[in-house]
């Protein structure tokens, strides 16, 4: 470590190294040599692998704000990286709350703002989040930008970050626990976003519907309209970012769009009803008994025109974005208008046949009519409006040709 950051290391009370992320150069906490750690376990919080996420949030915020200079608030911010970057690689930023409950993160967010030479841009606290985002709008000013990104759900700070948000803004929030929004921890997730989830193919897009339609109900009961705009699934996590704005009748048309998924294991149809219409308990299909998840989000998941500016903004300049470029094209490729999607080697299971590729599968269902796309969130599988019985033809179909 040279001179210069040796200084900045003196300041704190435990031992730091410098890393570098996108345009940032900062210090944090040693990172153990094991890839399994939890960063929770740091003296102050720092996930490396969340590098994705933080380019998201830079690429997100270009796109979506484009020349408009803006404030935001991160009440869970661990060491700062993720605001530091806002300010250094956006030009948007003219001002941002950065807070952590813990002193160690405090002191070390001071110390990378000055590395950054951003102190004239953010301002640091050290507040519980709730008690943070609760005082907003009490004589100090809202936000144009929250970023709630916690180690495990963010439901409990759900409420008050929207609380945090001003007129036509914007929420980005991550959950991390996985085995609850997917399946494997039903009550779990009923504890926390009010959804019963069952285990279906499909799971990891149920995770995101589930957080996004707990951030549309959740604004609806204090009177604010959240409306998804982008959403994606990667590793351990989800983010969905959602357009906050005011207005009781606003949100009555986005919980419109909230609803359940039913799922039949043994003819692999998927069935959908929102708020209102007839619940399904039996397979229309095969009549037999079936189960729902519910209640979350039926809706476009992203916003085409904001994911291509992403993608734009990422392919300027690949050294940094290269990962979320990626992701973006998969996205972009995608119809989040489609609810579920179908593994190729659930449906041949199901069938006692052989799998057949996706992309083959796609481009027979579009020469038939149907829409049909690949998905971000598995790559060995397809989303179509064709009914189940279509893909079962197809499949038989496409085997016959080999």
């Amino acid at each position: 470590m040279s001179q210069e950051y040796e200084e900045f290391r003196k300041m704190l009370s435990f031992p730091v190294e410098l890393r570098h992320e996108g345009r940032a150069t900062f210090l944090s906490p040693i990172l153990p040599s094991t890839r399994e750690f939890a960063p929770t376990s740091l003296p102050a919080f720092f996930n490396p692998a969340s590098k994705l996420s933080r380019d998201i949030a830079v690429l997100f915020l270009k796109a979506y704000f484009e020349d408009r200079k803006i404030s935001i608030c991160e009440p869970l911010a661990g060491i700062g990286v993720r605001s530091i970057r806002l300010i250094l690689e956006t030009g948007l930023i003219d001002h941002a709350l950065v807070n952590d409950i813990s002193k160690n993160a405090y002191e070390l967010i001071k110390v990378n703002a000055k590395i950054n030479n951003v102190e004239d841009k953010l301002e640091v606290s050290v507040l519980d989040a709730n008690e943070l985002l609760a005082s907003r709008g009490r004589g100090k000013p809202r936000f144009d930008y929250v970023d709630v990104d916690p180690a495990g759900s963010p439901a409990k700070f759900m409420e008050n970050s929207f609380r945090g948000c001003g007129k036509n803004s914007i929420l980005g929030a991550t959950a991390t626990d996985l085995s609850a929004l997917t399946g494997s921890k039903p009550l779990s997730c009923l504890r926390k976003y009010d959804s019963y989830v069952m285990k279906t193919p499909f799971f990891k897009e149920v995770a995101v519907r589930v957080l996004a339609g707990f951030m549309v109900r959740t604004a609806a009961r204090i009177g604010l309209a959240a409306e998804p705009v982008f959403a994606f699934l990667k590793d351990y996590y989800t983010r969905v970012f959602v357009r906050v704005s005011p207005g009781i009748e606003d949100a009555k048309k986005l919980l419109r769009q909230v609803g359940w998924i039913a799922y039949c294991p043994r003819c692999f149809t998927i069935y959908t009803y929102k708020i209102g219409e007839e619940s399904i308990s039996c397979c229309p299909t095969c009549m037999k008994p079936i189960s729902s998840s519910g209640p979350l989000w039926l809706g476009r998941l992203c916003r085409e025109e904001i994911v291509y500016k992403m993608h734009r903004h990422a392919y300027a300049n690949l050294e940094l974005y290269r990962e979320a470029a990626k992701l973006l094209e998969e996205i972009l490729q995608e119809d989040t208008s489609i609810v579920g999607y179908y593994p190729v080697n659930s449906i041949a299971s199901i069938l006692k046949i052989s799998p057949v590729k996706p992309k083959a599968i796609i481009e027979e269902l579009r020469n038939r009519g149907y829409k049909s796309s690949t998905t971000h969130f598995d790559s060995t599988a397809f989303k179509t409006e064709a009914s189940s019985e279509v893909i079962k033809e197809m499949f038989l179909y496409m085997l016959s040709k080999k």
